[in-house]
């Protein structure tokens, strides 16, 4: 299951190279998600907590912007 973390990290990576809220937000979006999964496997509290709140945060200004 470590392909998920590494997955996690190149999408968050990515992010940080990219242009564009709307990209930055669904690419680290997607990596938050990721990594949440990788933290289930690994039974990783932390991973998750802090992911879990990524999502949420990401999730909310993209709907946000998307009201707009």
């Amino acid at each position: 299951m470590e392909w998920i973390g590494i997955a996690g990290t190149l999408f968050i990576i990515l992010a940080f190279t990219m242009n564009g809220e709307l990209k930055i937000r669904i690419f680290d979006l997607i990596g938050a998600l990721l990594f949440i999964i990788y933290g289930v496997t690994i039974r990783s509290f932390s991973t998750i907590l802090l992911n879990v709140v990524l999502v949420v945060v990401q999730a909310y200004k993209l709907l946000r912007r998307r009201s707009e």
